[in-house]
């Protein structure tokens, strides 16, 4: 008993300090008006307002179609890496590593370098003579911008999975007669399927969160969720942290059934499966 109390309660603690306690506050705050009486009009306003109902719907629709587009690069991204050598494994994953983490305002700053009005991609096309249909500061624009760390951080996450698998499964498959398109459907796939759901998700949670990349780029040209939080909280006249912590607590909700939605597909492939 000893023992079990030295483990969870320094664990219950810090699940307490940094997760029930934050979402408790932000729960009650969203349910407050500006004075501190109970209201349900935050909610009201988010439903209801067409600037509100667009930054959502810009929010989950480009995170859903640039993780759609990262999970598959990344895949074939992660496969590719596992036929090369350890030592050229290293330098990619490496250069994989850092991408990842190249986000914010140094990347949008370089996209606007690269691809903006003045940028050089605009100043070849247009030496060339060519049309130039990429706008960087459009909801494409930011689609492309999400996928230049969104696909090196699916990568980092595939590989080890991709690498673990043993190479003897493929011989026996091949030894029995299967052919690669069944050996792929029926042993690779449900092996990698939760892992595959579980990135998805980790990659739509980073572009939903994305907030520096966004407003260095568009300013407040492009509304998402975390912009419109940003804005609420430093209003240029009254900060409003109770329609804030509304929006957060949607932010909340979405994630929770999208991990739900993944739960879900997972345990009915597997008992499919069994």
């Amino acid at each position: 008993m000893a023992t079990r109390l030295k483990i969870f309660l320094p664990f219950g603690l810090l699940i307490l300090s940094v997760l029930i306690v934050p979402v408790s506050v932000m729960l009650i705050s969203s349910l407050q008006n500006m004075d501190g009486g109970f209201s349900f009009s935050n909610y009201h306003q988010i439903f209801f307002s067409r600037y509100y109902r667009g930054a959502i719907y810009n929010s989950i629709s480009i995170s859903l179609i640039t993780s759609l587009i990262s999970l598959v690069i990344s895949i074939i991204g992660a496969w590719a890496l596992t036929k090369l050598s350890l030592s050229t494994k290293n330098i990619l994953i490496t250069v994989f590593n850092m991408s990842s983490s190249f986000a914010g305002v140094p990347l949008a700053f370089s996209l606007i370098i690269l691809f903006g009005n003045a940028g050089v991609f605009k100043a070849i096309t247009s030496t060339l003579h060519v049309h130039d249909a990429l706008n960087i500061y459009s909801v494409t624009g930011m689609t492309f911008a999400y996928t230049f760390f969104e696909i090196p951080l699916g990568i980092m996450f595939f590989f080890p999975v991709l690498d673990s698998l043993s190479r003897e499964w493929f011989e026996v498959s091949d030894v029995l007669g299967a052919s690669k398109m069944f050996f792929i459907s029926k042993v690779i796939f449900p092996i990698i399927l939760p892992n595959i759901v579980e990135i998805f998700v980790l990659l739509f949670a980073n572009a939903m969160g994305t907030y520096e990349t966004v407003y260095a780029l568009m300013g407040n040209n492009l509304v998402s969720i975390p912009t419109v939080i940003g804005s609420l909280i430093n209003g240029e006249l009254v900060a409003n942290v109770p329609l804030a912590c509304a929006f957060a607590t949607l932010f909340t909700v979405i994630m929770t059934i999208i991990v739900w939605l993944g739960n879900r597909v997972t345990n009915i492939k597997g008992r499919r499966i069994s």
